[in-house]
């Protein structure tokens, strides 16, 4: 008989509907063989599993498939029994009902950190074991406060939450805050530090944008913690029962996005992944390298569309590019400080923050067409003796510029050259002849 034939594909169906069956018609309220603990989402993340063994091994595979991080007591082994688990695009809460269909056992959950131990019929409780990326203890969750707490906003100033303070949201900007109470929501700290004392609590998240995060030992982080920018110190004792996102450094990768809904602040942190594989480095690499070919791609085309409209312009910032590039290098970097503090006097008053705006948007487009301008130079340099087209000598220009731009610290010394001479042109040139000496007429297109 084939394997794979119909009937062997219609009895594996029939399988699986049946498991399907039994799994969803488990109850998950108080009188469920897993007596849930702790802040349980409404809809959890949904998995496809198969198993057949010891609840607690299986559990190793639920994990990785949720993203959970367990602690299992050795007790739960005393009243485990054989189970078989196949089940698709199911909730991993439900997953676990179905686990422990058999036994009586308490799921105890923080963030993405799972806790299961016996439940009161069950085998007297052992010290907790690490499972899957756990923690060596975990001890039990403190009840959230029933007070709900206000919102503390600071700007430019520091803040103090005082030990047996309760508050909801806290955003800290331009200064400091230090935690010894408990904070119901989220803490939020925009270019500054937060430091998190020992008996302090953040149910929420913890987010720091261009800052410092300190967690004293015995402090506590229910939510997830994100870094933007800045660092993360962490004493021994100290407890996260969420994930760790730090985009300050090569370990960790995820992101960290904050709303505001209603006056309220609020942090979401997504990834938080190691990588530890070569081939997540190399398809990084490669995601990067594509992502570069795209941009410089949007240069080419864009710089074409400049080449046909803005001929005479385009010819007189090439024109400068070639015969005074360290002239232009120099002009590059007064015009660039000049533009800086040009920017930052519009913006001390309000009515000039829109000129700022309206100024550095048209700062930007000049500066990727003289870019362009500069590439199709260099592209000529390169290649004026094969071709006279200039489109050609654009395209050219990209290529180098992406391939130089690839390698290790001599790219970024080329793009600073080329962006550098590229705003030198237009200061050179006054906008390629768009802003003209007194009494004379300007150069139109």
């Amino acid at each position: 008989m084939n394997p794979h034939g119909p009937l062997s594909r219609l009895a594996r169906v029939a399988r699986i509907a049946s498991i399907m069956t039994m799994v969803l018609a488990l109850p998950l309220g108080a009188d469920a063989s897993v007596r849930r603990e702790g802040a349980w989402p409404a809809s959890d993340k949904k998995v496809s599993l198969e198993f057949e063994g010891k609840p607690s091994d299986g559990l190793k595979k639920l994990a990785d498939e949720a993203g959970w991080s367990l602690v299992v007591s050795k007790g739960i082994e005393a009243s485990e029994h054989d189970v078989k688990i196949a089940v698709e695009e199911q909730p991993a809460d439900a997953v676990l009902e179905a686990l422990f269909a058999e036994s009586d056992v308490v799921a105890r959950r923080n963030g993405s950190l799972i806790t299961i131990t016996p439940g009161q019929g069950g085998a007297a409780a052992a010290p907790p074991t690490p499972l899957a990326g756990g923690t060596p203890s975990v001890p039990v969750v403190p009840p959230v406060p029933t007070v709900r707490g206000e919102d503390r906003n600071v700007v430019g100033n520091s803040l103090v939450v005082e030990k047996g303070e309760v508050v909801h949201t806290v955003s800290v900007t331009g200064g400091s805050a230090k935690i010894y109470g408990t904070i119901t929501g989220d803490l939020v700290v925009f270019g500054g530090s937060a430091k998190i004392e020992n008996g302090a609590r953040v149910v929420g998240n913890a987010t720091v944008f261009g800052g410092s995060l300190k967690v004293e030992s015995g402090a506590r982080v229910d939510g997830d913690v994100g870094i933007v920018g800045g660092a993360l110190k962490r004493e021994e004792g100290a407890i996260i029962g969420g994930k760790i996102v730090n985009n300050s450094t090569d370990h960790d990768d995820g992101n960290v996005k904050v709303s505001v809904h209603d006056g309220e602040v609020s942090t979401q942190v997504e990834g938080g992944r190691k990588r530890d594989s070569g081939r997540s480095r190399l398809s990084e690499t490669a995601h990067s390298f594509g992502e570069s070919i795209t941009k410089m791609s949007l240069l080419f085309v864009f710089g074409c569309v400049l080449l046909a409209l803005g001929t005479r312009k385009m010819e007189t910032l090439r024109v400068e590019a070639a015969a005074h590039p360290m002239k232009s290098f120099a002009w590059g970097i007064v015009g660039s400080f000049c533009a800086l503090i040009a920017l930052a006097a519009l913006c001390i008053t309000i009515v000039g923050i829109p000129f700022a705006a309206l100024a550095a948007l048209l700062g930007v487009f000049c500066v990727y067409a003289s870019i362009a301008a500069v590439l199709t130079t260099a592209g000529a340099a390169v290649a004026g003796h094969k071709s006279k087209n200039p489109y050609v000598h654009l395209l050219v220009g990209c290529i180098g510029f992406l391939l130089l731009g690839a390698i290790p610290f001599v790219g970024g010394l080329v793009t600073l050259a080329v962006v550098m001479i590229a705003i030198g042109t237009l200061v050179s040139t006054r906008l390629a002849g768009t802003i003209t000496k007194a009494g004379a007429k300007p150069d139109l297109v």
